[in-house]
């Protein structure tokens, strides 16, 4: 995968940087959803559930580093925030997880439904 041609990620705000990505992954997530149910798309099903499980994967791993940038800031607050935010952390990595399991198999489901094998 590559990413997108916006700007050197170095010479921008990380802060800056995180938002205007996660807006990107709003934005590719509507435009996939305004094409998603055209039958004329039928044949790009699964490598565009490839794409969504490559990028849940990503996040599964993005979302480690938010917990650790948060971690780093939070420094000081009550063990029960903390707590709190760790948990949902680690929910938000398991929903990740079952979202990328669920994924594969439609990936696979659809490939055979258009008579491919694997899941290409």
């Amino acid at each position: 995968m590559r990413l997108s041609p916006a700007s050197d990620p170095r010479a921008r705000a990380p802060d800056n940087e995180l938002y205007d990505r996660g807006a990107d992954l709003v934005e590719a997530a509507m435009a996939i959803r305004r094409v998603a149910g055209s039958p004329e798309a039928s044949r790009a099903v699964p490598a565009v559930l490839g794409c969504i499980d490559s990028a849940l994967q990503e996040l599964v791993m993005a979302s480690a580093g938010l917990e650790q940038a948060m971690e780093e800031v939070a420094v000081g607050r009550t063990d029960r925030v903390a707590e709190r935010m760790h948990r949902g952390f680690a929910n938000l990595r398991e929903a990740l997880s079952d979202a990328h399991t669920a994924v594969a198999a439609a990936r696979s489901l659809t490939s055979r439904a258009l008579g491919r094998r694997g899941g290409s």
